[in-house]
């Protein structure tokens, strides 16, 4: 494993082309930022932090849902982000968003910046699941929401892949989000993956001030 892995999994090989190929990013664009939104009572202007970026397909659909969203664009992989400022521009979606490299366990805003927080098929990279969770509280305004889709496992089997990431149980994720200062909103579990949208609770909240 090389130095930029050290705190994160990145990915290589096949999995990597499909992960950032046009026909995924549409599929998430389209159909799962849309749906996840669903969730998500988004203000003008709103402030919003999009976790692993990838392409930017997350990004561009808060954009499409609420066209006067500020957002970062961040990813631990530098090498990605050449590829999200072609896809955000040519989706109209560029004068949104202003892209970082940052690790997700530390990141580099101040608290409660943001109105809403996304992490689409990333926490189970980030080597360390809890401290991911925690700084999103952190970065989180009060009332704000975190919106996710992640990677879960069948109780029982191994924790981690051969790759290295942190696969959890849906039981797992969730003593994890109460862990770090969440209540669910809405949660879904369906075909290896769950999609939710939690808030802070107010014990957290009264905690950060």
């Amino acid at each position: 494993m090389d130095n930029q892995e050290r705190h994160g999994v990145l990915m290589h090989g096949l999995g990597r082309w499909l992960v950032y190929s046009r026909p995924r990013a549409w599929l998430g664009m389209t159909v799962e930022i849309p749906g996840l939104l669903r969730g998500v009572d988004l203000p003008r202007g709103a402030v919003c932090l999009d976790i692993a970026t990838g392409l930017g397909w997350a990004s561009a659909g808060i954009a499409r849902a609420e066209p006067s969203a500020r957002i970062v664009s961040l990813d631990y992989d530098r090498t990605i982000l050449p590829r999200t400022r072609e896809y955000l521009r040519a989706h109209g979606a560029a004068a949104n968003a202003a892209l970082c490299q940052g690790d997700g366990k530390r990141l580099p805003f101040r608290t409660g910046a943001f109105d809403l927080v996304v992490c689409l098929y990333g926490l189970h990279h980030v080597r360390g699941y809890l401290d991911a969770l925690r700084e999103i509280a952190r970065v989180l305004k009060p009332a704000g929401a975190f919106a996710l889709i992640d990677l879960i496992r069948k109780p029982g089997s191994p924790p981690r892949a051969h790759d290295g990431t942190e696969v959890l149980t849906r039981e797992e994720l969730d003593g994890m989000l109460r862990e770090a200062g969440f209540e669910t909103v809405t949660s879904r579990a369906s075909f290896g993956r769950v999609r939710a949208v939690v808030r802070r609770t107010d014990a957290h909240a009264r905690r950060s001030h």
